[in-house]
């Protein structure tokens, strides 16, 4: 039977904090299922649970002051390590303004903090938004999005905009030649998605 997995939870004062009983040990204990609660002054708490507090327990937690962080699922032996995840986590919680869980944050995207991830965006499709902006559109951006969103197909991504798929492969080919790159490597691929993503 494999070992049970477990997540680092993370909870950092909200508006205008919690109560005293809110910030106290057998609150949160109650709220978050575990005993295994740790308080820190700021009011902070750092606690481990069996399984994500759901949508309903993060709500009730920011209501009564607490903006929390949710790590992913690891094994007891990790979780030392897990640590440095959780800290990335709460700081995109304080950042968005609401809870953030590993699970539903698009994982890898959520380990980035969002000033890193907008500048990199930037830096990553500037040629292109210059060369949409000078015709008055975003017709570069988003063929890349659609082309990249359906795998490189060219057909289906033809559809979805409207075009032709030869107008679809001559784009690419603007695109291709705009940024520098071979979009025929899985890597540049993944970046231009990553920069898509977080452009919006």
């Amino acid at each position: 039977m494999p070992a049970p997995d477990y997540r680092l939870v993370a909870g950092i004062p909200v508006g205008a904090g919690p109560r005293e009983a809110e910030a106290g040990y057998d609150w949160l204990r109650t709220r978050l299922d575990t005993p295994l609660v740790r308080l820190s002054p700021g009011p902070r708490f750092t606690a481990i649970t069996g399984r994500a507090p759901g949508a309903d327990t993060l709500a009730d937690l920011r209501e009564h002051g607490w903006l929390v962080a949710v790590g992913g699922p690891v094994p007891a032996e990790r979780l030392p390590n897990a640590v440095a995840e959780l800290r990335t986590l709460s700081h995109r919680a304080v950042s968005l303004g609401r809870p953030v869980t590993f699970d539903a944050a698009d994982s890898l995207a959520a380990l980035v903090p969002p000033a890193a991830a907008a500048a990199f965006a930037q830096r990553a499709l500037a040629e292109l938004n210059r060369l949409d902006n000078e015709r008055g559109d975003d017709v570069l951006v988003r063929t890349l999005r659609s082309w990249l969103a359906h795998h490189g197909r060219w057909d289906r991504a033809a559809e979805a905009l409207g075009v032709h798929r030869n107008s679809v492969r001559h784009r690419i080919a603007q695109v291709e030649r705009a940024l520098g790159v071979d979009l025929s490597d899985p890597d540049t691929r993944m970046e231009l998605w990553f920069a898509l993503r977080w452009s919006c």
